[in-house]
């Protein structure tokens, strides 16, 4: 895990999980592209259910950032991009199972639409890795 949680006192500490900001000392940095549910054959994974679309997207991240030799450990910051604000607790439930201390760097944008109308969500990631 090549970066470090940064808090600071005098902000308020969110119990939600992510950091506010993290610290990297590494120079490969993975710009991985908004990932969305969809499956190795390209088929929307759980349309009209978030928590099998957030499941999906987060597992792509996974395989992408495996296959470079990290692990979601080593995700440092997320965007996330949902299509409606009543999803929010159901997203972060998701990514208590997948992610631990310390948190990625995030912020959750709920936007109009996403590209295709059966996405309910899209998250970009930037992993530091070793």
């Amino acid at each position: 895990m090549p970066f470090t949680e940064v808090r600071s006192s005098k902000l308020f500490a969110s119990p939600a999980p992510f950091s506010m900001a993290t610290i990297t000392d590494t120079a490969r940095l993975m710009h991985i592209s908004g990932q969305v549910a969809q499956d190795a054959t390209g088929k929307t994974v759980g349309p009209g259910d978030i928590e099998k679309q957030t499941v999906q997207v987060i597992e792509n991240i996974k395989t992408l950032v495996s296959e470079q030799g990290g692990a979601l450990s080593d995700i440092c910051k997320i965007t996330i991009f949902m299509i409606s604000r009543d999803h929010l607790p159901t997203v972060m439930d998701v990514r208590r199972r997948y992610f631990t201390r310390p948190y990625p760097a995030t912020s959750a944008v709920v936007v109009a639409g996403l590209a295709n109308p059966e996405w309910m969500i899209e998250i970009e990631a930037l992993a530091a890795l070793k």
